[in-house]
């Protein structure tokens, strides 16, 4: 059985100039060649969803569990971590890679490491490897941005 989960986002007029490349997927014994956006304009969306995501995730009662996604941060950091560039011209308004790096230091800088922890506890079956993470990401991530060129 193949899993594919297609997101469609529809809001995505902010980008204009992108490249696309076609990508062969070879999954037992199929295949299917799949249209996707380039790395740069990837981590640009990325970008974007950590600076802009509103969301979080109650209890029954209302209490705030998580006040960020960890997948975005983690995808982040596998970003950074392959040295992608960002496509500028898909970051809003921000054409200056220094003021972009800038927002998201001062994101990163406020990410609770609970909120971290608890959604990439869903994916990562290691759960030290969570933990420690978790705790570290902070740091992993501002290096990788004030790295970023």
């Amino acid at each position: 059985m193949l899993l594919l989960k297609v997101e469609v986002f529809k809001g995505f007029d902010f980008c204009k100039k992108y490249k696309t490349e076609i990508k062969p997927l070879f999954k037992l014994n199929k295949s299917l060649l799949v249209r996707v956006f380039d790395l740069s304009t990837l981590m640009s969306t990325k970008i974007r969803a950590v600076l802009n995501r509103k969301w979080e995730k109650t209890d029954k009662q209302g209490n705030t569990l998580l006040s960020v996604k960890g997948r975005d941060y983690f995808d982040l950091m596998w970003y950074l971590e392959k040295g992608v560039r960002p496509n500028i011209l898909c970051l809003d308004k921000s054409k200056n890679l220094d003021e972009v790096k800038k927002s998201l230091i001062n994101v990163i800088n406020k990410v609770d490491a609970k909120s971290i922890r608890f959604d990439l506890e869903n994916f990562i079956s290691d759960a030290d490897f969570v933990k420690d993470l978790s705790g570290n990401i902070k740091n992993i991530l501002i290096s990788g941005v004030e790295n970023m060129k």
